[in-house]
């Protein structure tokens, strides 16, 4: 099954009796004037292919190819059914009026099977969202239980991936530096590969769709069936997707994913250069645009040196190469828009640093879109961070901490939503970290107590009232919330 998008305009291209011509007639085709490029491609079509309907950029309609070839040679039919070489079809779905969200400019016949390009996640989502006999129930896997006996830092280890019955389709993993975030992303990326030590008793339990039955299934994979059944270790490496925070290899890998993208559109799709270039700027802008990413791809010149530009400056004079952007920048491009233009779906895709070098905004939306990303891919994220402001955005069931208790490491979980989403409280209550200096929180408790004592204007308080002021202003929280309450208590 491939996917198309066309337009009906036989002899005239204000023609506008598309629907008419679906509905009556249940066929598609070209008229007299179409290319013979559009013509070759016409004749190449199968039947169950997937055919959208455009009046001119605008989706009309859905249609699926169940008929051969027509070759009318001599028109003797009503004034709505002009083509010489025609198809029959079925309607699987008319939209309403003005719908102008398709991500392509006017083209009368083109193939999409560059399943990373927006017009072909455009057709597919469309056609699976009326047409849920597409939609295979489950694809490739998604980890639910990792025990481990002993690796690095861990022994004894054992981390969920699951809320009661549910397989979390993301988890956040916080924790000090050295209680193991990275290793633990390394020992899954390496399972099959890097460990092999026929005595340790570690496993991996994973589920996936059996196609036999029909029915989900859980598999565990240990070092023993490794090596009786080659074939499980590589088909679970194969579902393993690990983006680590090597910056060198992660850009020469975004560099690859772009070049290689273009040259799909360009030779298989058929795109013009302006085309490409255009659909990856949307890509961007469709991805980041809730950032306010102030960046977008410019041009790849005749050595394939990538440039891109800022929005609000296109041309030649303000471009700049790939390796020139802010290193923020470069983490959203190699990590988020990687994943987009290698199409990675229905795999375990572990993220590294997310928060890399991004601003604190930026942290604080980047959790939403690798939700919306294992969303739309059928993936499920496994990220090691360090920054509260993406822990403050994450349900609390995704979470879970790394933490040392009775000299060994363990993953606890948060049974409820913490007490308040400020950073504040994130840093102190969940990340186990002081978020003002100890000596100044012992001051403030100092102060208060001899405020409430009726010694504020001791010199004992005076002196410590200044120490503080050193770091703070006298407008701050704490002496705003302290005069509030030395005004109850009056």
């Amino acid at each position: 099954m491939t996917y198309w998008h066309m337009q009906l305009h036989p002899n005239d291209l204000t023609w506008k009796r598309e629907k008419e011509l679906l509905e009556k007639t249940t066929l598609i085709g070209l008229g007299l004037t179409d290319s013979e490029q559009a013509y070759n491609d016409f004749k190449s079509m199968q039947i169950d292919d997937i055919v959208l309907i455009k009046h001119g950029a605008n989706p009309i309609a859905l249609v699926k190819v169940i008929g051969e070839l027509e070759d009318i040679k001599n028109n003797d039919f009503n004034q709505i059914d002009w083509f010489q070489l025609r198809r029959k079809i079925e309607v699987l779905d008319i939209l309403g009026e003005n719908r102008f969200d398709f991500p392509q400019p006017r083209k009368t016949l083109q193939k999409s099977i560059t399943k990373s390009s927006l017009t072909y996640k455009y057709i597919d989502n469309w056609y699976k969202s009326i047409a849920p006999e597409a939609l295979t129930n489950f694809k490739g896997i998604k980890l639910t239980r990792i025990e481990i006996e002993k690796f690095k830092m861990f022994k004894n280890f054992n981390i969920s991936f699951q809320k009661d019955d549910e397989i979390l389709p993301i988890v956040v993993i916080a924790g000090i530096n050295g209680s193991g975030k990275t290793s633990l992303l390394e020992y899954i990326n390496d399972f099959t590969t890097e460990h092999l030590v026929i005595n340790d008793k570690s496993l991996i339990k994973y589920s996936f769709y059996d196609e036999d039955s029909k029915t989900m299934k859980v598999e565990t994979i240990n070092y023993e069936n490794i090596l009786d059944k080659t074939i499980i270790g590589a088909n679970f490496k194969n579902n393993i997707e690990y983006l680590p925070t090597d910056t060198h290899k992660n850009l020469q890998d975004i560099e690859n994913a772009i070049k290689s993208h273009l040259k799909q559109l360009i030779w298989e799709d058929k795109y013009s250069v302006d085309e490409a270039y255009d659909e990856i700027k949307s890509n961007i802008s469709k991805i980041f645009d809730d950032l306010g990413f102030n960046i977008n791809f410019h041009s790849l010149d005749k050595n394939e040196e990538i440039y891109f530009s800022k929005k609000d400056c296109e041309s030649l004079d303000c471009a700049f190469k790939l390796n020139e952007i802010s290193t923020g920048q470069k983490t959203l491009l190699t990590k988020v828009l990687y994943l987009y233009l290698n199409d990675v779906r229905d795999k375990v895709v572990l993220i590294d640093e997310p928060e890399l070098s991004l601003h604190p905004s930026w942290q604080s939306k980047i959790f939403q879109v690798y939700e919306n990303f294992a969303k739309e891919n059928n993936c499920q994220v496994i990220m090691a961070t360090h920054s509260p402001h993406i822990i403050a955005q994450v349900p609390h069931k995704y979470l879970r901490f790394l933490a040392e208790e009775d000299g060994m490491i363990i993953s606890k979980l948060l049974n409820a939503s913490p007490l308040d989403r400020d950073l504040n409280t994130i840093v102190k209550t969940i990340m186990g970290t002081d978020y003002i200096p100890k000596w100044l929180e012992d001051s403030h408790f100092e102060y208060r107590k001899l405020c409430e004592d009726g010694k504020e204007d001791t010199q004992e308080a005076k002196k410590l009232k200044d120490k503080i002021l050193e770091y703070e202003s006298p407008n701050s929280s704490f002496f705003q919330g302290l005069a509030f309450d030395m005004e109850l208590m009056r």
